[in-house]
């Protein structure tokens, strides 16, 4: 699966704040990681901060944010809905079509799968450069 090139240099920063994100940009970060909830089923508070932690150690890496602060962005973004006591979250029919739109797929594991390598191909690119760079000086 191919990601949208712009989602593709999204995912090979670091150090990127939520906040300082254009909307695009923005709705892009978000659309992600709302794929680490699995929709159709509430989810505890507790179930949703262990799968935001795993996200960001994973395919959320680029991001500099804890998952507290995600979990707000998603659900103040439309991505997720809570309940009124804010102790069950979940993605329905409304919350997946918004992803779908912002992301063109809601295939979740191609999407994380196009992620990691991205990630894999930068750094091979990287350690070529690197390596063709002192083969140049060095001959």
């Amino acid at each position: 699966m191919q990601m949208s090139p712009r989602l593709g240099s999204l995912v090979l920063k670091k150090g990127v704040h939520i906040g300082a994100l254009s909307e695009p940009d923005r709705a892009l970060v978000l659309a992600l990681a709302a794929n680490a909830i699995e929709p159709g089923r509430l989810h505890r508070e507790d179930d949703v901060n262990r799968l935001l932690l795993d996200w960001l150690a994973d395919v959320g890496a680029m991001l500099h944010t804890d998952h507290v602060e995600l979990r707000r962005w998603l659900v103040d973004g439309g991505y997720v809905s809570r309940d009124p006591w804010g102790h069950a979250y979940s993605r329905g029919r409304a919350e997946l079509e918004r992803a779908h739109d912002v992301l063109g797929t809601s295939d979740a594991e191609a999407l994380a799968r196009a992620v990691r390598s991205a990630r894999v191909a930068a750094q091979s690119a990287r350690i070529a450069n690197r390596l063709a760079y002192e083969s140049h000086r060095s001959g």
